[in-house]
């Protein structure tokens, strides 16, 4: 050790964040395995970088219709996907619940699309995704809802009987999850290798009133609308808020492990308040949160509060088992515009 030592000893440390593979930006697609068996059976669950990886681990475009789905994937931008084999049994498929829960064991998906549906995997894979923190996205000829007009992470679109958009669903969730979470809407999308369909407008009423999502064309573009769930909710919202309970928690997990301790004093609540500060404020940056506005009398509107609890005020319970009650937040969603009604007078 040298003087200089001595004197002032200084020791630097690397203190990593806590890994999350928590995405929010990529599908999953189930389907069968392939049918001309590869040399190499693929993974009951992998991740493929582009379509020649789906071919080269056996699924082939001209028998697959998992090779067809991703390759109306990449069409659409996906940058990767995930593909979930649904296994056979004396030609029995296994319940599509099974096929979900294990393709929870690997992260880094969040939308799911079935491709060779049997019948009640609609209902069964909303009622599940349900108890998730992911979207389910179907195709359905039919105008009347089969995930129900009550599901909150199901988004069906209707096509038509001709079988022209098998895979619509797919196609919208590549091309939607590609935004960054909170920066989009579903509405207003143009979809690769999809066709529109035509509808009258009883028919969109029909589809309106069920929460189901069509594909349109409309003064010589087509696009998607209208962007809901089937419980009516918007699908962006949903997302967003999925995204928001992922970041403010991993933010505030990653404070605790890299501190030697958060104190329950005033500067520690601070230090968990900042870090739900930073969360909201990422919320903003990426469109979910509305900015700061005014009224019209100039009042000024927040986009975003936050609320701690004053440490000498925190009764003697919570202190003894370490547990901090009633940070709260507001958060007023950015939303998005999808109607325009404008009136107007010409005079002479």
């Amino acid at each position: 050790m040298t003087l200089l030592d001595r004197l002032v000893n200084v020791k630097i440390s690397i203190s990593s964040a806590v890994p999350d593979s928590t995405s929010f930006n990529y599908l999953l697609i189930v389907g069968a395995a392939p049918l001309q068996s590869p040399e190499e059976a693929p993974p009951d669950v992998g991740v493929y970088y582009s379509f020649d990886d789906v071919t080269n681990a056996g699924w082939k475009i001209s028998d697959d219709k998992v090779a067809k789905a991703a390759y109306v994937a990449f069409a659409n931008g996906a940058d990767k996907i995930y593909i979930a084999v649904r296994k056979v049994t004396a030609s029995t498929p296994e319940d599509i619940e099974t096929t979900l829960a294990r393709a929870l064991t690997v992260d880094g998906w969040y939308g799911i699309a079935i491709v060779d549906e049997k019948e009640g995997d609609i209902a069964k894979a909303s009622t599940w995704t349900e108890t998730q923190e992911k979207i389910f996205c179907f195709a359905t000829t039919e105008t009347t809802n089969p995930a129900g007009t009550q599901a909150m992470r199901s988004i069906g679109i209707y096509t038509d009987s001709t079988g022209y958009n098998p895979f619509i669903h797919v196609a919208a969730l590549a091309k939607c999850l590609g935004y960054d979470a909170g920066s989009e809407t579903w509405a207003y999308k143009t979809l690769a290798q999809i066709t529109p369909v035509s509808l009258s407008n009883s028919q969109i009423d029909t589809l309106d009133g069920q929460s189901l999502n069509y594909y349109l064309a409309c003064a010589g573009r087509n696009i998607l609308l209208t962007g809901k769930v089937c419980g009516g909710e918007w699908i962006d919202t949903i997302r967003f808020r999925d995204w928001l309970h992922n970041d403010m928690q991993k933010r505030i997990y990653n404070l605790l492990c890299t501190s030697a301790k958060v104190p329950y004093t005033n500067a520690g609540i601070s230090l968990i308040e900042n870090q739900m500060i930073s969360s909201l404020k990422q919320g903003q940056i990426q469109g979910g949160i509305a900015n700061t506005e005014y009224d019209s009398e100039g009042t000024e509107i927040p986009g975003y509060t936050v609320t701690v609890p004053n440490a000498v005020d925190v009764p003697d319970a919570d202190k003894a088992t370490r547990t901090l009650n009633n940070c709260k937040f507001t958060a007023r969603l950015a939303g998005a515009i999808h109607l325009v009604k404008i009136t107007g007078t010409l005079t002479t």
